[in-house]
């Protein structure tokens, strides 16, 4: 069993090492973001999209996803 010490010391490396590994994710996350972008983009470009900004988010539209057509809605079943 471990003592009350041997518990105390467990907790802290655990403690710091989430802690550490907390703090990369973060300072990592700018270059993971511009990273998908960018491969975002380059998906885009190459089913012949457009990159646009709608209401403050990027998209890609793509001409055959442009306009949506009505729908109707499914005939009734024979019986």
């Amino acid at each position: 069993m471990l003592s009350f010490r041997g518990a105390q010391l467990a907790f802290i490396v655990v403690t710091l090492v989430a802690v550490g590994a907390a703090m990369f994710r973060v300072a990592t996350a700018p270059d993971r973001v511009r990273d998908r972008r960018n491969l975002a983009h380059a998906v885009c470009d190459s089913v012949g999209g457009e990159w646009t900004v709608v209401d403050k988010a990027e998209t890609c539209r793509r001409a055959d996803t442009l306009p949506l057509p009505q729908l109707q809605p499914y005939p009734p079943k024979p019986n």
